[in-house]
């Protein structure tokens, strides 16, 4: 769900910007590859440019690494020389932030309690509005240099014995093109930083949860604007919009990220937070984002007697350059004739939060039943059991969410909220719904938040999900959507939300120091990589972590008041299990049968879409580090002597490490290779086809 503590991102009311500053120098280029066999070249790096007549440019984006050769040495980068920067021209001024509210977020299925700080009002100067662009890299690398000849494997002659046995002719499932995702969110001050955009496309990023968790319960695109509701999920007792997050600029992000988008609409209101969430304002949604500025279909005229218009209309908004005056929708005319193309949309967010089950107001916004007026922060008798709130009720509007979204567009996929386990809780929750809604469904959404204990993380992807998707099981949730009516046979499953279950006291994970990052985030960050090549092995289409500014994937400098972060975007354990995952596999890749010995030992591989093959190697053991032999069989591939060899390895002990890349021998033909995989590590070896 979405977490309270989203309201510490911003220091109370944010002044507007500050003028543009000059643009930064370019970047060296990277390196081209080296003809020969061996690794990857060193990236070059740009320097700062000087500053005109006004403030200095921001350092040039260091180059990419050289591409390695078939497998070659890349040459080294040049070195870039920045460019100078030009004269930033000011803003008009903004006008006085408003003091922000104190707020405390109640966390739902398995999401962290937050609490936010109550803000300072300020005065800030604004810069103009436009299209957000971010640098690139630079021009001209050297040649590569002569790769390693193949060896000898060099033995590993300490820890203890454990063996991985790959099987390339047993196929356990191909990997989704949307499967790398990340939740973002409106809230997020930091979510246009060109920082960013690197950092996930090195970790293979494809698919961007919008507009948020409980958020998207009471975010109208349209308007770009919230409301307000007593259920705690949203946020309690206030509501913030970080600037630049509106759907105009999370378009621009997907374009310059390359990514896909799942998108979730908003069944808890309607667009006056009046009512209960109505099919036209996702309908019109659909139609901003896929829809052509020629078409005539009419969208309608929802229970409120609000006129929807027609697809054309939203279509042609999208297609328009901004107008002077703005009359409120400039964030919606980005200049763009071409439809998006946003395949994947989900009908509201945990709705079985909305005090149905267990009464009060829950936390997830739903209007189906009115909140008390006023501004209180709680409810009395008549949620709970209340039909209206009910696993039958939201079924049903998942059918009628469907129908007036594939009216717009029908080759769009609609996914509808399930739960597990249920044995537990909700324990009618899928029955209801499914029973309703299946006919109309095309894929799942599950949350997934796990673990009970820091210190068993790491085997908890290999059970629960398994357990997930067993098909042997009855209450699994396979077998559950297996055997609902109406539903598609092998229904696809989007888990988009997932992380530790930091709720409760269930995983504690203690705060950084000045020097070091908490003790036990190792242990999340092998978490994270062993639920992704999970999730790869059973088919997950998309596995969206939350979340993407957050101090467990890219931490930034914010209320939160982290010691240990001193830079936006700075790499965390939730990322760095996304980077592991990522040199595993990719979208269309095969993952492939691998057999494992060893006490606390976990394999995963796959076969490349190239003919190259990589494996996972996870060490759970809090210590004894061990001495795995990988064996490659099945199939026809010959794999080349020379591979890679990624290590994520802890600092003290236990404390979420960098990710380190080196060359690694295997035997002649690649089939057979020895690895080191420390404590609290996971290590992935990569080997080209011969």
């Amino acid at each position: 769900m979405m977490l309270g503590a989203a309201f510490a991102l911003c220091a109370g009311a944010c002044g507007g910007s500050s003028g543009t500053t000059g643009t930064a120098g370019n970047s060296g280029s990277p390196g081209s590859a080296g003809n020969g066999a061996g690794t990857a070249g060193t990236s070059g790096a740009g320097t700062a440019g000087t500053s005109g007549a006004g403030t200095a440019g921001n350092s040039g984006t260091p180059g990419s690494a050289g591409n390695s050769g078939n497998p070659g040495t890349a040459g080294t980068s040049a070195s870039g020389s920045a460019g100078t920067s030009g004269a930033g021209t000011a803003g008009n001024s903004g006008t006085p932030g408003t003091a922000g509210t104190s707020a405390s977020g109640t966390a739902g299925k398995g999401g962290t309690n937050g609490t936010g700080t109550a803000g300072t009002s300020g005065t800030g100067t604004a810069g103009s509005s436009g299209p957000i662009t971010c640098p690139t890299g630079g021009s001209g690398g050297g040649g590569g240099t002569a790769a390693p000849a193949c060896q000898a494997p060099i033995a590993i002659t300490t820890g203890t014995a454990a063996t991985v046995a790959v099987n390339l002719g047993t196929v356990r499932n191909t990997v989704s093109p949307d499967l790398m995702g990340i939740h973002t969110s409106v809230y997020d001050n930091n979510m246009q930083l060109c920082s960013t955009i690197p950092l996930l496309k090195a970790a293979g990023v494809t698919s961007l949860r919008y507009p948020g968790g409980s958020y998207a319960d009471l975010y109208h695109w349209e308007l770009n604007t919230g409301t307000w509701t007593p259920a705690s999920g949203g946020g309690s007792n206030t509501i913030y919009i970080a600037a630049n997050t509106d759907f105009g600029n999370f378009v621009g992000l997907l374009g310059r990220l390359g990514a896909n988008a799942l998108i979730t609409v908003n069944y808890g209101m309607n667009s006056a937070g009046t009512h209960e969430g109505r099919p036209q304002e996702a309908a019109a949604w659909v139609a901003y984002a896929n829809g052509s500025p020629s078409s005539t279909t009419s969208i309608g005229v929802d229970a409120d007697n609000v006129d929807w218009k027609t697809v054309g209309y939203w279509a042609s908004l999208r297609a328009a350059t901004p107008i002077n005056p703005d009359d409120g929708k400039n964030f919606l005319r980005i200049g763009r004739a071409a439809p998006v193309g946003i395949k994947y949309w989900e009908v509201g967010n945990e709705l079985y939060g909305n005090g149905y089950y267990y009464g009060g107001c829950g936390w997830e916004a739903d209007m189906h039943v009115a909140y008390p007026a006023g501004n209180v922060t709680s409810c009395p008798a008549g949620r709970q059991a209340n039909a209206m709130l009910s696993p039958a009720t939201y079924g049903a509007g998942v059918k009628a969410f469907s129908i007036a979204m594939k009216a717009v567009d029908p080759t769009i996929k609609i996914g509808g909220i399930v739960a597990w386990p249920t044995a537990t809780q909700y324990q009618t929750w899928n029955a209801m719904v499914l029973s309703a809604a299946c006919a109309n469904m095309d894929f799942a959404v599950e949350h997934w938040y796990a673990g009970k204990t820091l210190a068993t993380l790491p085997s908890v992807p290999g059970t629960d999900i398994v357990a997930m998707f067993n098909p042997s099981v009855a209450t699994s949730l396979r077998s559950q959507l297996t055997n609902a009516t109406n539903c598609p046979a092998n229904m696809p499953v989007a888990i988009t939300e997932w992380g530790p279950n930091t709720n409760s006291g269930n995983v504690v994970i203690p705060p950084s120091t000045v020097g070091a990052a908490p003790v036990g985030s190792q242990i999340v960050g092998l978490f994270a990589a062993e639920a992704y090549a999970n999730f790869m092995e059973q088919g997950v289409i998309a596995a969206h972590w939350l979340e993407l500014h957050n101090n467990s994937y890219l931490a930034g400098i914010d209320l939160t008041n982290d010691p240990f972060t001193t830079a936006n975007d700075t790499p965390r354990w939730g990322y760095h299990g996304a980077l592991m995952a990522h040199y595993l596999a990719s979208g269309n890749d095969k993952m492939v049968q691998a057999t494992v010995t060893g006490t606390g030992i976990m394999g995963h591989a796959s076969l490349h879409a190239d003919g190259s093959v990589s494996v996972m190697i996870t060490n759970s053991n809090a210590s004894g580090d061990a001495n795995v032999t990988v064996s490659i069989s099945g199939g026809s591939t010959t794999l080349g002597c020379v591979g890679t060899r990624y290590a994520y390895t802890p600092v003290n002990s236990d404390q979420d490490g960098a990710v380190t890349s080196a060359p690694i021998f295997a035997s002649s033909d690649g089939l057979s290779v020895p690895v080191g995989v420390p404590a609290y590590s996971t290590v992935v070896v990569s080997f080209p086809k011969k």
